[in-house]
């Protein structure tokens, strides 16, 4: 009779009761006993992936994991070994904010292989009672299931269980809006001021905060018949220091036309800038950055972000916050008839879901005149005949935006303008 045992390294694959499919590995004896290691997956075809993945790191003499390995041990060989470079330094620093925080004083402990979707609830349920925010709750779930998703890939764990727990329900904020008359009363408080420009710029396109502040000179083409200015970096504040790096995905880079008003703008900054770089005995500017402190080093976001509260209390508007001039330039728009999907990508967001979801509910009178113009369709007669107009879209994406790997530079130390708080660095270029 055939001898029916494998050998080591030799995998077999089966399909349990209720229709998970199971791998093992045979890895030989250790310590005298004969030793297997188990993999999960949805299908066969997956299962066979991962008990070749298995044996492709055993041969490159990588031990597979033990069966005792918690969730905080895990976690720390996912955060140091697999997820740097696969998102931005700013991400990679809430993802390991979060871990640190809430994922592993809440289930860090726990064997990986025995967590479970009760235990994740849990967590979420102890994070509510000690009145942390829905959205921080939720970042935490999304946080763990990223992490999990790499373990059910590697055949660590059967299942992902922060896929399967309930996350938290996240109610939608409707963010406040500048109307056209306070948004003039703004721009007329920072009228003068040394960054005038950066404040009329992140109200006319909506830019982010770091993507306002990693603009440079190159970006700007202001020789054509309509001027442009390509969004494809952004300055990220990042243990103790500034990045400047590439936007990461196609949606976010993009090419803005500018109005007159926001070149002229522009073109006066240029000259103020060039006066302080005459005037200042050391000039570091080495990235080209259109926003830059007195002696040309980049400015600190958080820092920045503060500064537009001030303005806008002394123009009389009350506290309003960056952001809210960002979404005031997507209610704005909205407001003067721009299409959602040009307003969509003019704030570069991930999709036309992400924008419909934010600023839906201002859409009321595009979708009145919808039914109008149905209605002029239908049941009015005279009517000239219909001739559609081509639309050109506001925005348009860069010739260089080819996926690749994010390319980060690390630009020194903010400078002294508007200010460094919360840094605790000597201010210098780097």
């Amino acid at each position: 009779m055939a001898d029916k045992r494998r050998g080591a390294g030799e995998g077999s694959i089966y399909r349990r009761r209720d229709g998970q499919w199971v791998g093992s590995l045979d890895l030989g004896y250790q310590d005298g006993k004969r030793r297997r290691k188990v993999v999960y997956g949805k299908t066969q075809a997956e299962v066979r992936t991962r008990l070749r993945a298995l044996q492709q790191a055993l041969d490159a003499g990588l031990p597979p994991a033990p069966a005792t390995m918690t969730v905080d041990r895990f976690l720390k060989h996912w955060l140091e070994d697999l997820l740097p470079g696969t998102v931005s330094p700013r991400t990679e620093d809430i993802y390991r904010n979060n871990v640190k925080l809430y994922v592993v004083p809440a289930v860090g402990a726990i064997r990986l292989n025995k967590l479970t979707p009760a235990d994740v609830s849990r967590m979420l349920i102890t994070m509510e009672q000690r009145g942390y925010a829905p959205e921080t709750r939720r970042m935490a779930r999304a946080v763990l299931r990223r992490a999990l998703r790499k373990a059910e890939q590697e055949g660590l764990t059967a299942r992902n269980v922060a896929a399967i727990a309930d996350g938290p329900r996240v109610p939608r904020r409707e963010g406040r809006t500048l109307t056209p008359e306070q948004a003039r009363q703004f721009m007329a408080a920072v009228t003068g001021d040394r960054l005038e420009a950066a404040y009329v710029v992140v109200l006319a396109l909506g830019l982010r905060r770091g993507e306002l502040l990693g603009l440079s000179w190159d970006d700007l083409d202001l020789s054509g018949p309509m001027p442009v200015v390509k969004v494809r970096r952004q300055l990220l504040r990042h243990r103790g220091g500034l990045l400047l790096t590439e936007l990461k995905t196609t949606g976010s880079r993009r090419t803005l036309y500018l109005s007159q008003p926001v070149v002229d703008t522009l073109q006066a900054h240029w000259v103020r800038q060039q006066e302080e770089r005459r005037t200042a005995r050391l000039w570091k500017n080495s990235a080209n950055l259109i926003f830059t402190s007195t002696i040309g080093t980049p400015l600190d976001p958080e820092a920045f972000g503060k500064t537009v509260p001030k303005f806008c209390v002394a123009a009389g508007l009350g506290h309003w916050s960056i952001h809210e001039l960002r979404h005031s330039c997507a209610s704005l728009l909205l407001a003067m008839g721009v299409p959602l999907e040009v307003v969509s990508e003019t704030l570069g967001h991930a999709s036309i879901r992400v924008t419909m979801d934010v600023y839906g509910h201002l859409l009321a009178p595009a979708r009145m005149k919808a039914a109008d113009a149905m209605r002029k369709a239908l049941w009015i007669e005279d009517m000239p005949a219909f001739d559609p107009l081509a639309t050109r879209l506001a925005t348009q994406n860069p010739d260089d935006d080819a996926e690749g790997p994010l390319n980060t530079d690390f630009v020194g130390r903010p400078g002294l303008d508007p200010g460094t708080l919360g840094l605790k660095v000597p201010c210098s270029s780097g």
